[in-house]
């Protein structure tokens, strides 16, 4: 486009042509504003529309984090789980031989234990000096291992704690953790649908699955009833405990009878009032109600023992 500007010595408008860099500069100044409106147009698109990638990421991010926030209550559920384990066990471990349980941890101090330092890139004296000291603090800790196991086969021995008087066996045969219900506490009763205490655990078993005694003792009562507990047995052990076998099907002990831990008391049944199958188990020490889990440290290993606390710590509704 041409320009016209007023030449005064003629009296009249005369063309004016644009210099080179007139022209750059204009044509900078339009292609800066198409970038700016392309700019502009490009992010109200992309807020307002997504392609099908983008959705696809965005539900992938969803679902993480859905997946996330679940691990994360799991993973808070276990710690509380474990925590409580530590403290039943050191509750039981002082109820055996009236001491506090030792700490067998080794703290992770050292370069070569922690593992923060790769030992190909140490320097050789501080490998040798890592190495020694690691070796004095194992020594030492296998020293206080070996003071203590020896301290417990002197009570042991000397017949001051009778380990089979305590009822630390699962009283079931052939048991695994995905027969765990619910342990004490306030539980939704399976018929009434209300919230009661719920004084033991219940094992689900099939009817037929023998009750064992879970401890040295002497039956002190033997029921039977379609009602309530429906058959049932008592059992009175040393140490001020009592254990109760409920729900049976059949019962192979009488009133008075010794028994040793592991003996035969019956069969799983489903008398008086249970949703299905099971076995109520209580432990009563001093006349008081005790979680069964915290007992059953005999014959489990820490990952079966870990398990069957969950599922009796998260199961809402008990059996009977």
């Amino acid at each position: 486009m041409v320009k016209y500007v007023f030449d005064r010595e003629k009296g009249e408008f005369v063309p004016k042509r644009a210099s080179f860099w007139q022209i750059l500069l204009s044509a900078l100044r339009y292609i800066l504003a198409a970038a700016f409106c392309a700019v502009v147009f490009y992010c109200v698109f992309a807020l307002a529309y997504s392609t099908e990638e983008e959705k696809m990421l965005e539900r992938e991010n969803r679902a993480l984090a859905s997946e996330y926030a679940s691990l994360s209550a799991q993973l808070d559920l276990l710690d509380g789980a474990v925590g409580h384990l530590r403290s039943r066990d050191r509750e039981i471990y002082r109820d055996l031989f009236n001491a506090d349980p030792p700490n067998y941890l080794v703290e992770a101090r050292d370069t070569l234990l922690s593992g923060a330092v790769d030992p190909e890139d140490m320097a050789e004296s501080d490998l040798v000096w890592d190495a020694y000291a690691l070796t004095n603090r194992i020594e030492s800790t296998a020293s206080m291992v070996s003071r203590t196991l020896a301290e417990m086969d002197t009570l042991l021995s000397g017949g001051t704690v009778v380990p089979t008087a305590i009822p630390s066996r699962v009283p079931l045969a052939g048991f695994s953790p995905v027969q765990t219900g619910a342990s004490t506490g306030k539980k939704v009763h399976p018929f009434y649908k209300n919230i009661r205490e719920h004084t033991g655990i219940d094992l689900v078993a099939p009817t037929g699955t023998p009750v064992l005694c879970s401890a040295d003792g002497k039956v002190s009562q033997v029921v039977r009833s379609e009602k309530g507990m429906g058959n049932q047995v008592t059992v009175d052990h040393k140490g001020g405990f009592r254990t109760t076998y409920s729900h049976l099907d059949g019962i192979r002990v009488s009133v008075g009878q010794n028994l040793r831990q592991g003996d035969r008391i019956g069969t799983v049944g489903q008398t008086g009032s249970c949703f299905a199958p099971c076995l109520h188990y209580e432990v009563l020490r001093d006349g008081e109600y005790q979680d069964p889990v915290n007992y059953f440290f005999a014959e489990l290993d820490p990952v079966t023992y870990r398990d069957m606390m969950i599922v009796a710590l998260t199961t809402g509704q008990s059996m009977d």
